[in-house]
């Protein structure tokens, strides 16, 4: 088995990095784009403006799952400021939203124009530097961006080249303060992220490496990180995953979980990393029934075997207040709201043929 992997975001890793932020991001007239809850629990604004020289315009408020109608009036702002450099600090919702908020502002047109394909940019946008302040969506050194639009009632993703961001500044000690619900549903992110990308059908040897440590940092630390939130081998641990999965997934893309999550968080508001969680352990019983080999390296990176995955992880799901079934999630659109989503690209990217049935199983498996 052959394969490459590409990668474009230069990456900065390490405790207290963030404070180190002129020597790893040009200076220049920025336009900072924020969150919610971070930003002013870190005070984001005010200490990335103490460090950076140059005029600062900010763009605040950006909510979590964000919508088509956010990135447009973002875009249409970073085009009024005329900035030479975007920073994106906090959850991976920020640095989506950057992302796209970037694309348009250089390119024009609107979400679902990308979406749809009636625009393809040709280069990147404005060079956006990404500062997360969640693991989880590896957002700050991938080529996805996923919004909510209204319109359509679900989440949407782009995937293109020149979604990589500039740079990223990944310092663990900025996810600290990060409650313990949005610690799990962050880690079962990464865990998403690692388990599909290690049975996509764009996986090579190097990504699988990459998905094979990450579910084992994910497994050694989110239960400590989410019990201790201050302890820092935990919140490192967690980092490192989220960069491991980051670098896998960008290269092999997500599957079919990730297409179920999407109509459960929009309906729900339960968080990304927990509904695409639902559907894994199913997802990998579905493979070990269907005869795909190879799932006994990613059984025992979990502390597991193939028999006993599924079972294993909703415990460990449990374990760290997660739900394990669509009841429980407080998801009440049924298996038609979830069938109705446009599985196609996913579907695509699942290691063995799936049909309606198969894909009712799996529902059905977590109703």
């Amino acid at each position: 088995m052959s394969g490459e992997i590409i990668f474009r975001t230069p990456i900065t890793f390490g405790w207290d990095v963030f404070d180190e932020l002129p020597e790893h991001i040009p200076q220049g007239n920025i336009m900072l784009i924020l969150g919610r809850g971070s930003a002013d629990r870190l005070k984001l604004k005010e200490r990335i403006g103490s460090m950076m020289a140059g005029e600062m315009a900010v763009f605040s408020g950006v909510e979590p799952n964000p919508s088509s109608a956010t990135v447009e009036r973002g875009a249409r702002e970073i085009r009024e400021n005329d900035p030479d450099i975007i920073i994106a600090a906090g959850g991976g919702s920020v640095m989506d939203a950057a992302k796209f908020m970037s694309l348009i502002a250089v390119h024009g047109g609107t979400v679902m124009d990308y979406i749809t394909g009636k625009r393809t940019p040709p280069d990147g946008g404005l060079p956006v530097y990404a500062i997360p302040t969640t693991p989880g969506t590896s957002s700050e050194i991938t080529p996805f961006t996923v919004v909510t639009d209204d319109r359509i009632g679900n989440k949407v993703g782009l995937r293109h080249p020149s979604l990589f961001p500039r740079g990223a500044i990944i310092d663990p000690s900025l996810t600290v303060s990060l409650p313990p619900r949005q610690t799990a549903a962050t880690g079962l992110d990464i865990l998403s992220h690692a388990v599909e990308s290690f049975w996509s059908r764009n996986a090579t040897p190097l990504t699988r490496e990459f998905s094979l440590r990450s579910v084992s940092l994910v497994r050694e630390h989110l239960q400590g990180a989410y019990d201790d939130g201050a302890s820092r081998p935990q919140r490192e641990g967690i980092s490192l995953a989220s960069v491991l999965a980051g670098m896998a997934f960008s290269n092999t893309g997500t599957t079919i979980c990730h297409s179920i999550s999407y109509p459960i968080t929009y309906d729900s508001g339960l968080p990304h990393g927990m509904a695409v969680a639902l559907s894994l352990g199913p997802a990998f019983e579905l493979l070990r029934k269907k005869g795909f080999e190879g799932l006994r390296p990613l059984a025992e990176a979990f502390g597991s075997n193939t028999r006993d995955f599924r079972k294993d992880l909703e415990s460990f799901m449990r374990s760290i207040g997660s739900p394990t079934t669509l009841e429980e999630a407080g998801f009440t659109g049924g298996e038609k709201r979830i069938m109705d989503t446009d599985m196609t690209a996913l579907l695509r990217n699942f290691p063995v043929s799936l049909d309606e049935g198969d894909l009712e199983w799996i529902i059905r498996a977590i109703s």
